[in-house]
């Protein structure tokens, strides 16, 4: 028993940061520029979309909650909704 209840805390372990580190945001967009992929919201705070994000939707003005990782000192996004 106390075998199986140690792998089942070093399994839980090693499966914590898998997600730990995703956060979410939400707000408006005030820009919204396409080359850099670069959205910035009304409150100063910006975010790099990652190439495998479809921004066809995405555009100023729009209410968005996104779902990023800080990596090299950047806000990556990873998933965005439109909040309505």
């Amino acid at each position: 028993m106390k075998k199986a209840l140690i792998a089942f805390a070093i399994a839980a372990l090693v499966a914590t940061p898998l997600g730990a580190w995703a956060a979410e945001r939400e707000g408006k967009v005030t820009k919204w520029e396409t080359t850099t992929r670069t959205v910035t919201f009304d409150d100063g705070s910006t975010y790099v979309v990652t190439d495998t994000v479809k921004t066809e939707e995405l555009k100023e003005g729009a209410r968005i909650k996104v779902t990023y990782d800080e990596k090299d000192g950047k806000y990556v996004v990873t998933k965005y909704i439109i909040v309505k």
